[in-house]
């Protein structure tokens, strides 16, 4: 798989665990085109990368156990400040994201 199709594809994952609409893992991984391994593999990747992925056997559907998301492949909790090595894994200020819960602001130079 080259990288853009799984950054986009982590991006829909992104949002789906956001939106609680994942369904069970069998359900997240057709909607994703993934076999359950490969989904599997993904959600474990995530969490390698920071994400507190949880799921609810009530709701059936996987969310964040912290307020947060994944951005640039790379988890980011809201309210908490990048440090340098932190911004440079992601690219550097100029290529930080932003959502529309959180504004990461880059480093001042000193």
């Amino acid at each position: 798989m080259s990288l853009e199709r799984d950054h986009k594809r982590i991006e829909y994952i992104n949002y789906l665990i956001k939106q609680k609409a994942t369904g069970d893992l069998d359900t997240f991984a057709r909607k994703n085109g993934l076999s359950k391994r490969a989904m599997t593999n993904f959600l474990q990747q995530m969490k390698a990368l920071g994400a507190d992925i949880k799921y609810d056997r009530h709701r059936k559907t996987y969310y964040y156990g912290r307020n947060g998301e994944m951005t640039k492949c790379v988890f980011m909790e809201y309210g908490q400040p990048l440090t340098r090595e932190e911004a440079a894994k992601v690219g550097g200020p100029e290529k930080l994201c932003f959502s529309e819960k959180a504004i990461f602001v880059p480093c001042k130079k000193m």
